[in-house]
């Protein structure tokens, strides 16, 4: 919305740079917080798929 785009009809996406991701990120994990009462904690992102297979078979494996 800073940017003057609200997803209205025949509007165009703004390009998503590395700071408004950023932005975008840090308002998220905000609003996280005030609503949870708890901590966001950033998970290391390497080794991301071997970490959603992991945790999907585990949860498989108890279903």
């Amino acid at each position: 919305m800073d940017n003057g785009f609200q997803g209205k009809a025949g509007q165009t996406v703004p390009e998503m740079t590395p700071e408004i991701v950023e932005g975008i990120s840090n308002r998220y994990i905000e609003l996280y917080e005030h609503i949870t009462g708890e901590t966001f904690v950033k998970e290391d992102t390497d080794n991301l798929a071997q970490r959603i297979e992991k945790n999907v078979t585990e949860y498989l494996n108890k279903r």
